[in-house]
């Protein structure tokens, strides 16, 4: 058994936050800290497909959050949804979404709720104290 299937998946997505915290905080300060912060109130009002296509089509802190959570769904967090972990991009995950059972778009939904409570943590702690880790 590696120590990646070690780690509990909570374990897992307090590494990938504080990963994705530091890099989007390192690369657009501020804007990712706010976007973070923002976007769980986000999706429970409007819904996971719709907050992933306005975050993707800003630029900047947007894009770089909306590709962090594509990447945690296609890093093994979306096999429900059938997306392909190596090369799946915006469109496919948007095409996967779409055409998935409601169970396993509220799972991915749950998932990038779950993500997001440890990503605006970390983004606000990274932003604070001007972590480059």
């Amino acid at each position: 058994m590696s120590k990646t299937e070690r780690r509990t998946l909570d374990q897992q997505r307090a590494s990938f936050a504080w990963q994705s915290a530091v890099a989007g905080c390192d690369k657009a300060g501020d804007e990712y800290r706010r976007a973070a912060k923002s976007s769980p109130a986000l999706v429970m009002s409007s819904g996971l497909m719709p907050t992933l296509a306005y975050l993707y089509a800003k630029d900047g802190a947007h894009r770089r959050l909306c590709d962090d959570l594509c990447r945690w769904l296609r890093s093994g967090h979306g096999e429900a949804l059938g997306i392909a972990a190596s090369d799946a991009g915006f469109a496919e995950i948007m095409n996967a979404l779409h055409g998935c059972r409601s169970e396993d778009y509220l799972r991915a939904t749950d998932e990038i709720l779950e993500l997001l409570k440890w990503l605006r943590q970390y983004a606000d702690a990274v932003a604070h104290a001007g972590a480059t880790a």
